[in-house]
């Protein structure tokens, strides 16, 4: 048995949420088990070496042939898939099943190695809410006369770049009544891509 477990905080569900760097460190001692889908798995956040995936959907089934003893991580995009596969699994009787919290947008932010089919892109937040304004722009909408780069980049001070940033999120949100969940996807791409920037571009 590892000292992960005992590392962890526990939680009212019966399991024990775990930090990045924390499974970081035991992961090689451990059973992590990555319930996204195949597609998440295999793309821009990647996954961790050595993870088996196993979707939620099917997480009850296929624990059905686990030692209810095993250390078992759960780790998903960012935490709550993974604690409900969690709180399944203590349900069942396994004592010993953590939850990563943040998955992986965590360990990516953390800077910590993933296994993904090619390198990440080498944008910044200024990048990033280019594409939100490129959607904007696609679907009919008000966006603000200057470009992000202008915007975070010429602005004094930090409270300036909020109410920037603040300011394309109101009009984003505007656009988005037309399709309310068009916007939740394109936030959680640019969420994705900001996770996995490279650090000397997210530092400009």
């Amino acid at each position: 048995m590892s000292a992960l477990y005992e590392k962890g905080t526990p939680h009212a569900d019966g399991y024990r949420d775990v930090d990045v760097g924390t499974v970081a460190m035991w992961h090689a001692e451990v059973r992590l088990v990555d319930v996204r889908e195949p597609s998440e798995f295999d793309g821009l956040l990647g996954h961790i070496t050595g993870a088996e995936l196993v979707p939620l959907r099917m997480v009850e089934e296929k624990a059905g042939n686990w030692p209810r003893d095993s250390e078992l991580v759960m780790v998903c995009r960012s935490g709550g898939r993974s604690a409900k596969a969690a709180a399944q699994l203590a349900r069942r009787g396994f004592n010993r099943v953590m939850n990563m919290r943040g998955g992986m947008l965590a360990w990516n932010e953390a800077e910590l190695p993933a296994v993904r089919a090619a390198p990440p892109p080498a944008l910044g937040v200024p990048d990033v809410l280019d594409e939100l304004l490129a959607w904007m722009r696609e679907q009919g909408g008000t966006t603000p006369a200057s470009s992000p780069h202008v915007l975070l980049e010429t602005h004094g001070g930090q409270h300036a770049r909020l109410l920037s940033v603040l300011e394309l999120m109101q009009m984003a949100g505007q656009v988005a009544a037309k399709d309310p969940g068009a916007l939740d996807r394109v936030l959680r791409e640019c969420r994705d891509r900001l996770a996995v920037a490279r650090p000397e571009v997210r530092a400009k």
